[in-house]
């Protein structure tokens, strides 16, 4: 049914999903039994800008803040004890690194608004210091609902479209 890359890209995601699903239950209780913070990084700010017209913006920004801070900080501090986690962490990597690169080429398949600004997120986690790691890597299977859910209304807009 689809006739574009973005349209195939959306279609094709829950498989992506499964995967990253996956790969986050092998190391979820890892990183959530080292989270002792009460403070979530992932709120309900984040959870609204997904739900917005900027939630493409919103994404990118959180999948760069991902693969440039938090996915490298826990590849780094994969020890001997818990080298286990590392080929997890690195398909998480990989997946939303292709996932970025999409998302990005597909900007006009989303009809983005406005920029979504990390800043408020890029504090929280440095206020966090070192525990920040884990609450961010603990509330992966948050972030995935969040783009699952944007993903999947895409989804619908583009069956009504074609319907």
């Amino acid at each position: 049914m689809c006739n574009n890359y973005c349209c195939r890209f959306v279609e094709g995601f829950p498989v992506r999903l499964r995967r990253l699903r996956e790969d986050y239950y092998h190391i979820r209780d890892f990183y959530e039994a080292n989270d002792d913070l009460d403070t979530a990084l992932l709120d309900r700010s984040v959870e609204e800008s997904f739900e917005s017209p900027f939630a493409c913006h919103a994404m990118n920004s959180i999948l760069e803040f991902y693969l440039s801070t938090v996915l490298p900080t826990a590849m780094a501090g994969v020890t001997e004890e818990t080298k286990d986690l590392k080929d997890h962490v690195k398909s998480i990597q990989q997946i939303f690194d292709e996932l970025k690169e999409d998302v990005t080429k597909c900007r006009n398949y989303f009809s983005c608004k406005k920029p979504f600004d990390i800043k408020d997120l890029n504090s929280s986690y440095t206020q966090m210091e070192n525990k920040g790691l884990y609450k961010a890597m603990g509330e992966l299977e948050q972030l995935f609902n969040y783009i699952e859910k944007y993903l999947a209304s895409k989804r619908r807009r583009n069956n009504v479209a074609s319907a």
